[in-house]
């Protein structure tokens, strides 16, 4: 049998605790609720003692979520690639969010 973390009670329980911690709120770019990940900053494979650790995770959109695995790979992931990946990102979302708002004035 191949194991599925949807059904480890403990990493449930961390998904939703670091949901609830970031209020259902994408940390990039700021989208609340819809389809949200609890994303480990570092590595499920590679740091096995911080996988239920509240402080490991981080609340993503799909679309973040992919995005960040598309630039950074999957598996041995850092929070240091996340550092980066939320400060180039952040000022993106930032940006761009600005710009629908000044179009929705006009």
């Amino acid at each position: 049998a191949i194991f599925d973390r949807k059904d480890d009670y403990l990493y449930i329980k961390w998904a939703k605790a670091v949901k609830n911690r970031d209020f259902h709120c994408c940390q990039i770019c700021g989208i609340v609720g819809g389809n949200l990940h609890s994303h480990h900053l570092n590595a499920w494979n590679s740091y096995p003692e911080q996988r239920y650790e509240i402080t490991n995770g981080v609340t993503l959109c799909s679309d973040c979520h992919d995005r960040f695995h598309e630039v950074y790979g999957k598996g041995d992931n850092t929070e240091e690639q996340y550092i980066e990946f939320e400060r180039i990102n952040s000022a993106i979302a930032k940006t761009s969010s600005k710009k629908i708002q000044v179009e929705k004035l006009r």
